[in-house]
């Protein structure tokens, strides 16, 4: 499955991660990305999650491959007992031919002599071939093999019959030798497949690997939820000095309103004295006008007695 850019698979669940985040993680923030043209990649190799994704997937492999390893070494030893069993079986093979064909050569030959298994000279026979086996021999046993001593010792028939038979005897040895390896490789095999059902390797290493994957996919989720936390921290001590800059400003723009508050209450305190000062002022002009329309009505009551009092000089002097 294709993982979406900015996801992450832990536990085949996709983790997502905010630009801000892979931003942070990757070093590609605004503030330093220049700094980072030139070491974006050394970034990634640096990423702890990565390092830790790419050291578990690491281990993983490793405990596979080497239990893939050992696994192969013992099909490469099981091969090597196949083949070693297919040698033993084509030495008994050829083996078993042998014996058979000194058999069957021993049979014509007894033929060709005119003899029975029921003979003296067969049973004497017999005796010989018990004797070159160093078997033990009854004492009646060993008085008839001197006897044939004294005689002159085998046939001309016992003697060839008795040299295929030792010839046998060594053919005999080789199969039965070829027949225990055959037992013993196979025996092997058995007892190897049998240890491999108890303990299965690649089971057994494929449960170590995914505990290693799942030890690791825990240890990242806590990684991702340090850095996300981290993050929110960082978000929350923005927002809080944010803040505080906007109480500060709220602060500033409240002690310029009361400020000028005060300014526009002065103003009128003094527009207030103002108007009162010109109201004394214009009630002062209407006293003076009013004074002055009594002295000029005084003014000219006082002509008009002035006038009158010409008259009146004037009619007294005629």
């Amino acid at each position: 499955m294709t993982e979406v850019e900015g996801t992450m698979r832990v536990q085949n669940k996709s983790i997502f991660m905010g630009e801000d985040m892979q931003s942070r993680r990757h070093g590609t923030n605004e503030k330093n990305n220049r700094a980072n043209i030139f070491a974006g990649d050394m970034n990634k190799a640096f990423d702890p999650i990565t390092q830790k994704k790419q050291q578990a997937r690491k281990q993983a492999m490793k405990i596979v491959t080497d239990a893939w390893s050992g696994d192969r070494k013992l099909d490469e030893s099981l091969d090597e007992r196949r083949m070693k069993i297919r040698e033993h079986e084509e030495t008994m093979k050829e083996s078993g031919s042998m014996l058979k064909w000194i058999n069957e050569e021993r049979a014509s030959l007894r033929e060709a002599h005119g003899l029975t298994e029921d003979s003296q000279e067969e049973q004497d026979l017999r005796l010989l071939e018990k004797q070159a086996d160093k078997k033990p021999l009854t004492k009646e046993e060993q008085a008839r093999l001197a006897e044939i001593a004294e005689a002159g010792g085998p046939t001309e028939y016992q003697q060839h019959s008795l040299d295929l038979y030792k010839s046998a005897s060594e053919y005999k040895k080789t199969y039965e030798a070829a027949q225990k390896g055959v037992t013993q490789e196979s025996d092997a095999i058995k007892s190897a497949k049998l240890e491999r059902l108890k303990h299965d390797p690649m089971v057994k290493a494929a449960k170590s690997a995914d505990e290693v994957l799942e030890a690791a996919s825990q240890e990242i989720i806590g990684m991702l939820y340090d850095e996300a936390k981290d993050h929110i921290d960082e978000e929350m001590e923005e927002k809080k000095e944010a803040a505080e800059e906007k109480a500060e400003k709220e602060e500033e723009q409240e002690e310029l309103i009361e400020k000028r508050k005060e300014e526009k209450e002065k103003k009128e305190e003094f527009i207030e004295e103002i108007s009162e000062d010109m109201t004394t002022i214009l009630d002062a002009d209407n006293i003076m006008d009013d004074v002055q329309k009594e002295i000029k009505k005084i003014m000219e009551e006082m002509k008009l007695l002035e006038e009158d009092m010409k008259g009146a000089a004037v009619d007294t002097a005629g």
